[in-house]
């Protein structure tokens, strides 16, 4: 089946992921990013304090979301998604009308939790379980959701800044949400698999009845889990490391900033492009292969920042949007395969937290060496490094 029948026989349901996808936009930190400036002027911090805040704040919500993210298996999918949406709510208060760093610190949180964790959390689990034949498809569609917010937020949030001032955009992005998000997410969830949890598979329910469900428990003791973590998390760790720090690798290289953030609108056309491809390629091929080739892309563009060149970070932006692109089908879609759909959120959501620490853990690190006058280029290759070696782990788990 193609996107557009798909998308035209289900476009309710999907909507509902893509639209919780582009809500946790609020939480990334592409987007966190672009108040950093105001942040650290209102409140008198220096570049470490400020990232010591958020890197913090990131840790406990990893850690918080492993504890919270199971009870999606056992909870309503509108009851979950009520909270989810009540604390981002919460958190654009928070940081609206926050009046020193430890009310900074504490939106931080609410916002990496509910705002960026849960969201993705909620949306690419319920599209997983709730589709099987065409699981890649509907992953890829509610993925969506962030390559617009990186194509439109942070543009439209500077110039918000600019005339408006930044506690009056986190005032609006509250107003978006109940007025605009809230209500199309009661209406996506009229759709009756969100009220009976049953996929489209074409398994025979008997023969279904015979697939092995594990337990998130069951597979903290499969080593093949533990081996193949390295390469999930990746993408997101390095993007968000590298990402963090672009104005120092700009500063470091004389590049132009303005060219160094106009780059961001490749990476999400990749991005779209990249999720969108995969997806169907899951479909057709199932995670387990797609994943063996999925790094590609993110390896070859780290390979071009070795290099002291603009084109170089145009290259990077531009190849590793398809890796980052096609790891939401790739991962989303591996854990049903391999380990069922009735623990999914269980097992998702440990699977999250280790990403959200990871993307934590990356930006200190970077900034040590950074910090330490470690050269770009020899930072970079161990970046590459990292990425090669996950790939090559992708080529033996879970392959047989």
């Amino acid at each position: 089946m193609g996107y557009g029948k798909f998308i035209f026989e289900n476009y309710r349901f999907l909507l509902f992921g893509f639209v919780l996808v582009f809500v946790g936009n609020y939480g990334q930190t592409f987007f966190i990013s672009v108040f950093g400036g105001e942040w650290r002027d209102s409140f008198s911090l220096s570049n470490t304090e400020y990232s010591a805040y958020y890197s913090i704040a990131t840790l406990i919500s990893g850690f918080t979301l492993m504890l919270i993210g199971g009870k999606l298996d056992t909870s309503s999918l509108k009851t979950f998604t009520l909270w989810v949406l009540f604390g981002t709510f919460i958190a654009t208060m928070v940081l609206a009308f926050a009046v020193n760093e430890y009310w900074l610190f504490a939106g931080f949180l609410l916002i990496r939790f509910c705002g960026q964790g849960l969201t993705g959390h909620t949306s690419f689990t319920t599209m997983a379980r709730y589709f099987d034949k065409n699981r890649g498809k509907a992953i890829s569609v509610a993925s969506m959701g962030m390559p617009l917010g990186e194509f439109i937020l942070p543009i439209l949030a500077a110039i918000a800044i600019a005339y408006l001032g930044w506690r009056e955009v986190w005032m609006g992005l509250a107003v978006v949400l109940i007025v605009l998000f809230l209500p199309l997410l009661l209406w996506t969830l009229g759709d009756e698999r969100a009220k009976h949890p049953i996929s489209q598979s074409s398994t025979p329910e008997s023969e279904a009845d015979n697939i092995k469900h594990w337990e998130r428990r069951d597979v903290i003791r499969d080593g093949r889990f533990w081996l193949t973590i390295p390469a999930i998390l990746a993408p997101a760790m390095l993007i968000t490391g590298l990402f963090f720090h672009q104005v120092a690798w700009a500063e470091g290289r004389g590049w132009s900033l303005s060219a160094i953030a106009s780059s961001m609108t490749l990476y999400a056309i990749t991005h779209a492009l990249g999720s969108l491809f995969t997806g169907a390629l899951v479909d057709r091929w199932g995670a387990k292969r797609v994943m063996r080739v999925y790094l590609i892309p993110l390896t070859l563009g780290i390979s071009c920042l070795i290099f002291d060149s603009l084109f170089g970070w145009i290259a990077f932006m531009f190849l590793s949007g398809f890796s980052v692109g096609a790891s939401g089908p790739t991962i989303g879609s591996l854990w049903p395969e391999v380990y069922g759909t009735r623990h999914l959120g269980s097992i998702r959501s440990l699977v999250s937290a280790l990403m959200v620490i990871s993307t934590a853990i990356a930006p200190i690190v970077l900034g040590a060496l950074i910090d330490f006058k470690i050269d770009i280029a020899f930072i970079m290759v161990g970046c590459m490094a990292y990425s090669l070696f996950a790939w090559l782990i992708c080529q033996r788990v879970y392959q047989s």
